[in-house]
């Protein structure tokens, strides 16, 4: 193995160790009680380096509105949940999002924009209260740096990366466009299994990009009616309250349509108000543009029956779409960069066709787990886990060829792809993915987050006991074992079923004093001998720290878990004297780290 160290590839940006996480539940038990960041969380984020935080989630994020988690606790409006359509409470919102980046771990953030439940408005109001100066108000209206002041920040936050929605073009998610047409279904159910629109199944339900770029209209039909905070039917029935308030799932909606309102198979009948509406008139009020549906007082409207759900045919739309968010966020702020979540062809080709600008393309990756590894030999599975979380690279190279090929005049700079979720595999895994992206692609890459940070469940990092996960291990070794620069390297040796003997990442501090690589065996079962080589950087006089992650009893898959912490551990376990040519005896399965 060669390292050039006079070859830089590009800075370590704290954009490169970033995890996904949630906002409800204080953020997963980031918040403490009192409101201060828990003392156990913000240790092990700065213990594996983690740099960088997505608020306020992926699928969770879908159903957001940042105005109701904003203010005093007890004066805020619950969310409605994109993964379970229940309530969410909003201890951790936009000001504890800001706060956190301000004195806990991390550097930088990126927002995830509800698509077309917030609108391209309230976005822009979010820009500007998270962005501007008190009196700057460049919306006009409500002066929202002045709220953020009496909310106890008066100076800007300064969040420069938002994305524009979370994998809106799939079957799986809530959102306007990949909701069925028929009827109602919870996310991850595959709701809408053929398209109208584009004569087509599977993954891309939403359309082709034509509709998340330019928004449109949709019919729906038996569609349930939702409250403000919920779209479970346990919380939507009717009771007997007088002016009782119900929503369709996805305002505005389209007057140009009908709109149809039944109960018990019995149809009621719109009105303007209930001024001539008698005791037993069966009659509601809407407001197309909230979406808000509206029954009488008993008196002036009849009160709907007891515990009856609502059945709506109606139209949603117009809705806005990518670039009526570009242009009203840019319009507040245009330093910030607001990234496409359309990961799909057809976004770069409508985007190229109709000359219209865009700063990044973000894109999920999520290769095969490693529990469908854990049914082959264990050689064979290691080595799954290896090449298809490596393969990320692919995805760039992918990117590329678009920009490319749909060529985008309109494009001022070079678009990058953020990586603003990917699902790691074991600590070797996750390093696979670090080796692919820094090394063959770090001109092209805008962030790297992993999914995910404090979930409670086996996709977190950390948990409620404190256990940190191996996959965290690899955070580690490139984010605070790691120094400035990654530079170039060279692996010679022979190939096994396409995959090098090892992977390996170097990087140099500004002042080309300290130095680290990172190796990463390729092979489960046996130990790897490797001739180091360096070039270019002087030779230190102290020592390396040598840091290794493996498992105890030889099997990566088994994990860590409560009942046995240290069944993989990353751990220093010596040093070693640097020196321009060494030799270097990586073990079977694990992550080794030179750092001086």
């Amino acid at each position: 193995m060669t390292i050039d160290f006079g070859a830089e590839i590009r800075p370590n940006s704290p954009l490169l160790h970033g995890a996904n996480n949630i906002y409800p539940d204080g953020g997963q038990g980031l918040l403490a009680p009192d409101g201060s960041f828990d003392e156990g969380h913000m240790r092990f984020a700065a213990g594996i380096g983690l740099r960088t935080y997505r608020f306020p989630g992926g699928s969770e994020g879908n159903l957001y509105q940042w105005k109701r988690a904003i203010g005093p606790l007890d004066k805020r409006t619950a969310n409605i949940s994109g993964n379970y359509r229940h309530p969410r409470t909003n201890e951790f919102g936009p000001d504890e999002f800001g706060r956190l980046l301000e004195t806990g771990p991390f550097n930088e953030g990126i927002i995830m924009v509800a698509y077309a439940y917030e609108k391209p408005q309230d976005a822009a109001d979010w820009v500007e209260y998270m962005n501007c100066q008190i009196g700057e108000n460049p919306n006009g209206g409500i002066d929202w740096a002045a709220v953020r002041a009496k909310n106890g920040h008066p100076e800007p936050y300064g969040i420069r990366y938002w994305e524009i929605g979370n994998e809106v073009y799939g079957n799986w998610e809530l959102n306007w466009g990949s909701y069925p047409t028929e009827g109602d279904a919870a996310r991850g159910s595959a709701n809408v299994e053929h398209d109208e629109i584009t004569n087509m199944g599977g993954t891309l339900a939403f359309g082709d990009a034509s509709r998340y770029v330019f928004g449109g209209t949709k019919p729906f039909r038996r569609q349930r009616a939702a409250t403000s905070t919920s779209w479970r039917d346990e919380h939507c029935a009717t009771t007997r309250e007088p002016g009782q308030t119900f929503y369709v799932k996805f305002p505005p909606v389209d007057d140009n349509d009908p709109f149809r309102l039944v109960i018990d198979e019995t149809e009621w009948t719109r009105v303007e108000t209930f001024e001539a509406s008698s005791a037993s008139d069966r009659h509601f009020t809407l407001d197309p543009v909230k979406g808000e549906i509206r029954f009488g007082d008993g008196r002036h409207g009849a009160l709907p029956e007891e515990g009856k759900l609502i059945y709506l045919d109606y139209t949603t739309g117009p809705q806005p779409g990518y670039v009526d968010y570009y242009k009203a966020m840019k319009a507040v702020d245009p330093s910030i960069l607001v990234l496409s979540c359309f990961e799909k062809d057809s976004f770069y080709e409508v985007m190229a066709q109709n000359n219209l600008p865009y700063d990044g393309v973000s894109r999920h990756y999520y290769p095969p787990s490693a529990r469908a590894a854990k049914n082959m030999d264990l050689e064979e599975g290691y080595r799954l886990v290896m090449s298809t979380c490596h393969a990320i690279g692919k995805t760039v190279e992918h990117h590329k060829q678009n920009l490319e090929r749909y060529r985008n005049s309109a494009l001022e700079e070079p678009v990058k792809l953020w990586f603003s979720e990917y699902g790691a595999n074991g600590y070797f895994g996750n390093a696979a993915v670090y080796h692919s992206l820094i090394n063959d692609h770090g001109a092209d890459v805008g962030c790297i987050m992993i999914h995910s940070l404090f979930l409670n469940n086996r996709s977190s990092m950390y948990d409620e006991s404190g256990l940190v996960r191996s996959k965290a291990f690899a955070i580690a070794a490139f984010s605070r074992l790691s120094c400035d620069v990654f530079v170039e390297t060279e692996v010679e040796g022979g190939r096994s079923q396409g995959l090098p003997p090892v992977f390996a990442s170097a990087s140099k501090s500004n002042s080309a004093r300290e130095g680290s690589v990172v190796l990463t065996n390729t092979r489960a079962g046996e130990a790897v001998n490797v001739q180091l080589r360096m070039k270019g950087m002087p030779i230190p006089s102290k020592p390396a720290e040598i840091w290794v992650a493996a498992p105890r009893n030889g099997n990566p898959f088994d994990e860590n878990d409560e009942a046995d912490p240290d069944n993989i551990s990353f751990k220093r376990v010596g040093r070693m004297h640097v020196t321009a040519k060494m030799d270097i005896t990586v073990p079977p399965a694990a992550l080794m780290v030179l750092r001086w």
